[in-house]
């Protein structure tokens, strides 16, 4: 490091896209990866979706794919309601913040899933 903490290397990186770190975090979390976030709670998880996503709007990055997923989940499951996945998803798992967290990855993944076999012609 140099005076002042910064990087040294300020090469560009690239980019982690949203759904990405979302699909490892969820291929990851019995592991600990959601504990190194803090206390597992889901109003914490969706505030780091929704900062990691303004972050990337202040960068220029441009995250399609995860507004691609935000329209399937509200228009498609119908489970993006106005008050957030969280309250929902929080509701629907009485409670059970890393259950309503894992409700949210799952369905991360189930779009993953689906776009990768859109690409692929299936």
């Amino acid at each position: 490091m140099n005076e002042g903490n910064a990087p040294e290397d300020l090469s560009p990186r690239p980019h982690v896209y949203m759904l990405d770190f979302l699909m490892r975090l969820r291929q990851e979390k019995s592991r600990g990866l959601l504990l190194e976030m803090g206390d597992i709670n889901v109003t914490r998880m969706a505030a780091f979706v929704a900062g990691y996503l303004s972050c990337q709007d202040i960068n220029g990055i441009k995250d399609e794919e995860y507004r691609r997923f935000f329209v399937w989940l509200r228009d498609v499951k119908h489970e993006f309601p106005g008050e957030g996945w969280d309250v929902k998803y929080l509701h629907d798992c009485e409670g059970d913040h890393e259950r309503a967290i894992g409700k949210f990855l799952d369905f991360v993944a189930e779009f993953v899933a689906l776009r990768e076999r859109e690409r692929q012609g299936a």
